[in-house]
């Protein structure tokens, strides 16, 4: 027995030891685990391979809440609701907002954009600032307009599917001409041809008219009729433009046959761009971390 008791002696403080250890042990992880779940990220920063969660809300021409800056695009509802923040002429306001999640590293965001967050932490609200190269880039598309005598045709036949998309209100009747506005807000007419798969149109707007084809925020654009024949003749005039740098305005966006946004404004030439509003444009974000994994 004496040599059973000095064995269960010596065992003892091992024991204990182990005991303490495990005790510890299991502290800390249920240390670490509340101090998880209470601070998701503690001091952690972003790093390639990161599931990280933002707020954030982009704007084109200066960072969001400086002078003349124009949201574009927003993960937040209070913003995008807020009548007196100014939008671009495509923003849309989404059925629901909420945070914007993505993996570091994946290639699924505009790569600036992606790679600012590293070595952020959660909290940290910045801006950053992405180059006409570094954002939504797509084949420059465009043209020149004069500020006046720009010719048209009188006529022109397009596709019925080209002119069911951009007068789909218009329907035509497989005999006889519609009369219908049209997008240079002058009347035009309307027939099929070509056995119903091409449609002809005739402008038939009035000389000296003006007719208005923009007005929104104090900027109005006007088009003005000089002469009508074979083609048509009219003079472009631009009220208010909000200029930017340079040549360059807020954007104005037509909706023609084709959307134009015009862009610049050098000398007598009007400069615009097809495609969509977004590209081609430098951007500015402002973006809040508020989650790292």
């Amino acid at each position: 027995m004496t040599g059973a008791n000095t064995a269960k002696k010596n065992r003892d403080p091992i024991f204990m030891v182990c005991l303490v250890i495990f005790a510890i042990a299991a502290i800390t992880a249920i240390v670490c685990d509340s101090a998880d779940s209470l601070f998701p990220s503690g001091d952690k920063t972003a790093s390639t391979g990161d599931s990280v969660t933002v707020e954030y809300t982009g704007t084109y021409y200066a960072a969001y809440g400086q002078d003349n800056a124009v949201v574009f695009d927003t993960s937040i509802a209070s913003i995008a609701n807020d009548s007196n923040i100014e939008k671009s002429n495509d923003f849309t306001k989404k059925s629901s907002y909420s945070p914007l999640t993505f993996k570091v590293g994946d290639g699924t965001m505009l790569k600036g954009f992606e790679n600012s967050v590293i070595g952020h932490k959660v909290g940290d609200t910045y801006s950053i600032y992405l180059t006409e190269y570094e954002g939504y880039v797509a084949p420059a598309e465009g043209g020149v307009l004069s500020f006046t005598g720009n010719v048209m045709p009188a006529t022109k036949v397009v596709t019925t599917d080209e002119f069911e998309s951009s007068y789909y209100s218009v329907k035509l009747s497989d005999s006889g001409v519609k009369i219908f506005q049209s997008k240079y807000k002058w009347d035009a007419q309307a027939m099929y041809v070509d056995e119903g798969k091409s449609v002809m149109i005739t402008y038939m707007p009035k000389v000296g008219e003006t007719y208005t084809v923009y007005d929104s925020n104090g900027t109005t654009v006007t088009f003005k009729v000089t002469s009508v024949g074979e083609n048509v003749v009219f003079d472009i005039n631009i009220e208010n433009p909000v200029k930017i740098d340079g040549d360059k305005i807020k954007m104005i966006k037509l909706e023609l046959e084709k959307t134009i946004y015009i862009t610049a404004i050098s000398g007598n030439s009007i400069i615009y761009k097809l495609g969509f509003e977004k590209t081609n444009e430098p951007l500015y974000f402002e973006i809040k971390i508020t989650k790292i994994e």
